[in-house]
């Protein structure tokens, strides 16, 4: 449940509770058993903040899980294992991962909002130049495995979501290791939503499990702005900037909602009735445990490259087919580790496939990280290689060359081009092998090397004034 801050400070002295917990189908079980009591989180390199030991520190950006305590035991989710051990701090090594969405209920109202850390927009009070991009299902799985702490939907919109599932291995059963994990990370109310397993038919299997998280003790506190989620783009109204917020996590084995070896292959959805009021950044899953159906990447990614140009990295990435596709979100780093979203581009969904192109005028003296999350309209997404532009503040801008060994063609990476850059090949003997002009607007060119005797040559980019030279062997 997510209010304005005047009505945070009304609930403090008008909000009663009577009674909250876990209501099972025939039984009511102790709320504190399923509490979630730490976290660490890749927030600015490491953070951890525990029930008993809030963090000061109130993470302002997106910060994927890296482990959560549970019952005395901390888990790892497979984001970062070497930080944990790099930090000294035991564990037991987990998979967790977002479980992707197949719905998610009903259309959204006036009152839900997207939930982000206050400087994801870059802008430290109040709404980035260019709004967040408005889409539910991507802010319930982003992050690396889709465990991002730093951003969430809040007041999700009364009705059903479906989670769909292709196996449950029922050996790991009541063994005490979570295999649900559920957030609340603003304002949770009274009311309760229902979680259970069902099959393919919608028939619940086993029993559900009504939760409300009013009373599980904030394992950490985060700083948001509240995006307006029925506005496209979205709109940041006041009162919902840079406000504090409280994290909270419920875990169970499957033996809470009923399961056995005996109905566990019956299992085709994991299922929750939302009361209107709930605040998730994800629902995760034991990859240990439970499998996912495989859905195919509406998107084949056929390259993704970098190159320098005026001290700015210049993105190109082209794709064969798309069908279904939503778009394409750029995340940067600058250590290869923690990254960000900088910006979103819609896909055009041309099923013969398209080149997109982005520039980042912000990119730093270094090395700069770069990767795409192809995004569907499903929810469903796949991360892209990493690539890696270098900006020297010492040295001229230069070219790059793929493949390289070569045969048929190559492709070059080269600065911007104006209406007087050329490419030339030049052989051994010092002669001009292929001389070819370059579009201008561009920074990469294809050149057909089919014509071309086998040996070594030399890439030669040239406007005029300036040369820069690469290495090639043709094939």
């Amino acid at each position: 449940m997510l209010r304005s801050i005047a009505s945070n400070y009304r609930a403090l002295f008008t909000k009663h509770i009577f009674f909250t917990g876990i209501i099972l189908l025939q039984a009511t079980v102790s709320l504190a058993q399923f509490n979630v009591t730490e976290v660490i989180t890749d927030y600015n390199g490491y953070w951890k903040s525990s029930a008993t030991e809030v963090n000061s520190v109130k993470p302002d950006n997106s910060h994927n899980m890296v482990s959560f305590s549970f019952n005395g035991t901390r888990y790892s989710t497979g984001v970062n294992d070497a930080l944990l051990n790099l930090k000294g701090q035991s564990f037991i090594a987990g998979d967790y991962r977002a479980l992707p969405l197949k719905s998610t209920g009903a259309a959204v109202t006036s009152n839900t909002k997207i939930g982000l850390g206050y400087m994801y927009d870059g802008v430290s009070n109040g709404p980035g130049i260019v709004p967040p991009v408005n889409n539910i299902p991507y802010y319930l799985t982003d992050g690396i495995k889709g465990l991002d702490l730093g951003t969430c939907v809040a007041n999700l919109p009364a009705g059903t979501m479906l989670f769909p599932l292709s196996k449950v291995l029922s050996h790991s059963i009541g063994d005490g290791i979570p295999d649900i994990l559920i957030t609340q990370i603003a304002d949770p109310s009274g009311s309760m939503d229902r979680y259970e397993f069902t099959d393919i038919n919608g028939n619940r299997v086993g029993n559900y499990v009504d939760i409300s998280l009013t009373n599980i003790p904030p394992v950490g506190n985060w700083t948001a702005d509240f995006y307006e989620a029925s506005k496209n783009p979205m709109t940041l109204a006041g009162g919902y900037t840079k406000t504090d917020r409280a994290l909270r996590l419920w875990a169970s084995d499957l033996s809470a909602f009923g399961i056995t070896d005996a109905n566990a292959g019956s299992i085709g959805y994991f299922k929750i009735t939302l009361s209107g009021n709930s605040d998730v950044a994800f629902v995760a899953y034991n990859n240990n445990t439970i499998n996912i159906i495989s859905a195919l990447l509406p998107v084949t990614l056929n390259s993704f490259t970098g190159v320098t140009n005026n001290k700015q990295a210049q993105l190109v990435w082209e794709t064969t087919s798309e069908t279904n596709s939503d778009a394409f979100i750029i995340e940067k780093s600058t250590d290869g580790n923690s990254f960000s979203t900088i910006e979103n581009i819609a896909a055009t969904n041309n099923s013969a496939g398209n080149r997109y192109t982005y520039t980042d005028k912000n990119a730093v003296n270094g090395k700069n990280y770069y990767r795409l999350k192809m995004l569907d309209k499903d929810g469903h997404f796949e991360y892209s290689k990493t690539i890696v532009v270098k900006i020297s503040s010492e040295t001229a801008d230069g070219i790059s060359v793929y493949p390289n060994p070569a045969k048929d063609y190559i492709i070059i990476n080269h600065p911007y081009a104006g209406n007087n850059e050329q490419l030339q090949l030049i052989n051994l003997q010092g002669n001009r092998a292929m001389q070819q002009k370059i579009m201008a607007g561009s920074f990469q060119t294809r050149v057909n090397l089919s014509s071309l005797p086998k040996g070594m040559y030399e890439m030669v980019w040239t406007n005029g004034a300036i040369l820069s030279c690469s290495r090639l062997v043709v094939l």
